[in-house]
C-alpha cells in the first residue's frame, strides 16, 4: 500500500491504521521496541498493503520464532499460507490480491478477471481472484482462488499495479478471452481509453502466443483482424469451397491468401483469387458472422475492392453445401465476364494443401 492511501484511509476514521517508520528507535503499533529487521519487515509490508511472505521475512533476517513471537503477541496475523498480516493493516481487496500472489509463490502474477480489474477493465461486479503460475512447478491453489498454470508466463509481460505483480494489460486481455470471451470486447474498447493500448501492441501479443489449443486466443483475434481489415476464418469452409472447385473440373486453379489493394489504399487478404484476371472470391464461415462489426466491415471491403476495379464474388459455408453447383457456376461466370477463356488448365497437387494446417484455436 503507498503511503498517499495510508494517509487518506486515516484521515477517514481509521485511527489505527499505522506502520512503523524503519527509522532508528522506532516502536510498533502497541510501542514495543522494533529491531532493525522487525523495522524492514514493516517497511515490506506498507508497501504491500500490509502482508508479508514468509519467504521474505526470512531474506529479511528473520526467523520463524520471531513469526511466533509477533503472532503470540497479536502483533501478526496469519493471512494464508507463507503470508502474513503486519499490524492493523485494514483487509482491503488489495490485499487479498496481494496475499493470493504472495502464498503460490515467487513468480505468481495476478491475472485474468483479477488483473483486469487492477488495470480498470473488469466488468462490474464482483471478480474471482485469479492467479497464473509456470506450468510444471510445485504451486498449490489457495482457498478461494483459481489457480492458471501456464507455459507461457516468460510472455505476461510482468508489471506492477499498486505494488501488485500482474500480466501486462495485453496479456490479460488474451487471458481474459479464456475464461469469460464476451467481456474481451468492452475491456478492450476501455484499455484503449483508459491506457492508449495500441493495436500493434494486441496484434504482438497474439503473434507470441499463437499456438493450437491456446485459451483466449479467439476472442482477442477476432477484434484485432476486423481492425486490420481480416476477417475470422473458418478454414474448414475455405478448404470445402478450394475441392469443390478442384473436382469439378471446370474451373481453373485459383491462388490462395492473396493481396489485394484496396481503392482508399488499405491492403487485404482475400481466401482465393485470379489475379491475372482481377477476379477474387471469399467464403465466409459460420463464425464470421457472429459479429456484426465484422459484416459492416465486410460490406465497405467489399466497395473498396470492387472500386478499385476488381471482381469479388462471396459464398458462405452453407451456401456451399446447399448449392454446390451454383458455386461452381457462379465463379465460372465471374472469370469468363472478365476475359477467362474457358481453359481450367492442370492444377497443381500440392495446392490442395495450401489452407490446411492452420491455427484454428
Amino acid at each position: 500500500m503507498n503511503v498517499t492511501r495510508v494517509a487518506t484511509l486515516a484521515e477517514a476514521g481509521h485511527s489505527r491504521i499505522r506502520f512503523c517508520t524503519p527509522s532508528p528507535g522506532a516502536v510498533d503499533c502497541l510501542g514495543n521496541a522494533m529491531s532493525a529487521i522487525e523495522r524492514a519487515i514493516n517497511a515490506l509490508a506498507r508497501d504491500q498493503h500490509g502482508v508479508v511472505a514468509y519467504r521474505q521475512i526470512t531474506a529479511l533476517g528473520g526467523t520463524a520464532d520471531l513469526v511466533r513471537r509477533r503472532m503470540g503477541a497479536g502483533h501478526w496475523h496469519r493471512a494464508s499460507f507463507g503470508v502474513y498480516r503486519i499490524g492493523a493493516a485494514p483487509k482491503t481487496l488489495h490485499q487479498r490480491f496481494m496475499v493470493a500472489v504472495l502464498s503460490v509463490g515467487p513468480d505468481a502474477l495476478l491475472s485474468h478477471r483479477a488483473a483486469a480489474r487492477m488495470w480498470g477493465i473488469a466488468p462490474t461486479g464482483a471478480v474471482p481472484i485469479e492467479v497464473s503460475v509456470p506450468r510444471g512447478g510445485r504451486n498449490r491453489s489457495r482457498r478461494g482462488m483459481l489457480l492458471h498454470a501456464t507455459r507461457d508466463l516468460d510472455k505476461a509481460g510482468a508489471t506492477h499495479i499498486d505494488g501488485i505483480p500482474v500480466t501486462s494489460l495485453a496479456r490479460t486481455l488474451l487471458d481474459l478471452g479464456g475464461v469469460e470471451p464476451s467481456a474481451v470486447r468492452p475491456a478492450m474498447w476501455e484499455a484503449r481509453r483508459r491506457h492508449g493500448l495500441e493495436w500493434d501492441e494486441l496484434l504482438a501479443t497474439l503473434v507470441d502466443h499463437g499456438r493450437p489449443g491456446r485459451d483466449g486466443i479467439g476472442p482477442l483475434r477476432q477484434l484485432v483482424a476486423a481492425h486490420y481489415g481480416e476477417v475470422a476464418r473458418d478454414s474448414r469452409t475455405e478448404d470445402h469451397a478450394f475441392v469443390l472447385m478442384r473436382d469439378s473440373g471446370r474451373l481453373p486453379q485459383p491462388k490462395a491468401q492473396v493481396k489485394v489493394m484496396c481503392a482508399d489504399g488499405v491492403p487485404v487478404t482475400i481466401d482465393f483469387g485470379w489475379p491475372h484476371l482481377r477476379c477474387y472470391l471469399e467464403i465466409f464461415g459460420g463464425p464470421h458472422f457472429a459479429s456484426e462489426d465484422l459484416i459492416q466491415l465486410d460490406l465497405h471491403r467489399r466497395n473498396q475492392i470492387e472500386l478499385a476495379g476488381n471482381a469479388l464474388l462471396i459464398h458462405t459455408g452453407r451456401m456451399l453445401e446447399q448449392r454446390p453447383d451454383q458455386f461452381v457456376t457462379d465463379v465460372a461466370q465471374m472469370l469468363r465476364s472478365s476475359g477467362w477463356d474457358g481453359d481450367p488448365g492442370v492444377w497443381s497437387p500440392s495446392m490442395a494443401h495450401v489452407t490446411h494446417g492452420r491455427d484454428r484455436s
